[in-house]
């Protein structure tokens, strides 16, 4: 019994100890795995009463860091102001512009709220806004009555900390997304795996994804897109060919050349026809003529129909090379596509 006790102790004690130097790297491999991370903007704060801008300084590093999270990448101050350069998407505060905000900040959610202040009084409301649709997914409030500046800062943490545990949800619920292609039946790759050929629909978690469409005839599709946890999306995109191989240049005025060559030929044939040829003095008549002529009015005729029909043929290559001129110095590389549509249904 005593030996069982010994051993068992000496295990408990190897466990802790082993514990306490696997768990901390457990936790670090964890957060260094690699996750889908989705992106939080905060883009208006507005602030009412006595608040001095070391205060507001104070208030915002609480609201990030409220927010804050392993899954989450949260963007505020200067690098939003500096990618909202637009005054008018400066001063977004409605669901009709939300959507452009997000878009031009390339982030799922944004984050807005007030704080109010009143003799010592704070009326803190925060709200998270849902980046596809531009409307308010979640909202939290605080009241912190008789308070310092780092008591109401505490409180800013904790309705971010509130806002952060809708978002939580919210990134644990993933999104249907319906892939189409113009022609359909393009073969469709998402972060490297393979869905099937579209039209197609699977279900992708929040975050930044890369797709890939693949179809003989057709420029390869490369584009990454955002997926927002709970909101179904339609992309369609348009696939477009590689551009002719065939110089449509230097076969036009090959053509229009040899047109004018053959046009030429049938002048001289048509001018020569009727005329005698010529013989040897013996061969000819009482009169001192040759007996025979230039029999060369349908060749004339030939020479004249070719030549106008390559011309013209050279003419119509001329006008498709200008046409495409403009196009192939703006063409898409082909990892590129145009977007033709897309669509969101929100489930919240």
């Amino acid at each position: 019994m005593l030996a069982m006790a010994f051993r068992v102790r000496l295990l408990v004690s190897v466990c802790a100890a082993v514990g306490s130097f696997i768990l901390p790297c457990a936790r670090l491999a964890l957060a260094q795995s690699p996750k889908t991370v989705q992106r939080v903007a905060v883009v208006r704060m507005h602030y009412q009463g006595d608040v001095p801008p070391g205060h507001r300084e104070a208030f915002s590093a609480r609201l990030v860091e409220g927010l804050a999270m392993a899954s989450f990448e949260v963007f505020s101050g200067s690098p939003v102001e500096r990618k909202l350069s637009d005054r008018q998407l400066q001063k977004c505060d409605n669901v009709d512009c939300y959507p452009k905000v997000a878009d031009t900040l390339e982030v799922g959610y944004l984050v807005v709220g007030s704080i109010e202040e009143s003799n010592k009084n704070y009326e803190i409301s925060l709200e998270i806004i849902n980046g596809r649709t531009g409307a308010s997914i979640g909202n939290s409030r605080e009241r912190c009555e008789t308070c310092g500046m780092a008591e109401a800062a505490e409180k800013v943490g904790l309705a971010a900390s509130a806002l952060r545990t809708r978002l939580e949800a919210l990134s644990s619920t993933p999104s249907r997304v319906v892939l189409r292609s113009r022609p359909a039946g393009a073969l469709a790759t998402v972060d490297g795996k393979t869905v099937g050929e579209t039209p197609t629909d699977l279900e992708l978690p929040g975050g930044i994804h890369t797709l890939t469409l693949h179809k003989d005839g057709y420029n390869r599709v490369e584009r990454t897109f955002t997926v927002v946890s709970g909101v179904d999306e339609t992309l369609n995109l348009e696939m477009l060919k590689p551009p002719s191989q065939f110089s449509y240049r230097g076969w036009g005025w090959t053509a229009v050349a040899a047109g004018v060559a053959m046009m030429a030929a049938g002048v001289y044939a048509g001018a020569v026809d009727g005329k005698l040829i010529a013989c040897q003095p013996a061969e000819r008549d009482i009169n001192g003529l040759c007996p025979n002529v230039r029999d060369t009015d349908a060749l004339a005729l030939a020479f004249m129909g070719v030549g106008a029909a390559s011309a013209t043929m050279g003419g119509v290559w001329l006008w498709i090379a200008s046409q495409q001129a403009p196009a192939e110095a703006t063409a898409p590389s082909p990892q590129t596509s145009r977007l033709w549509g897309m669509g969101w249904r929100g489930q919240f």
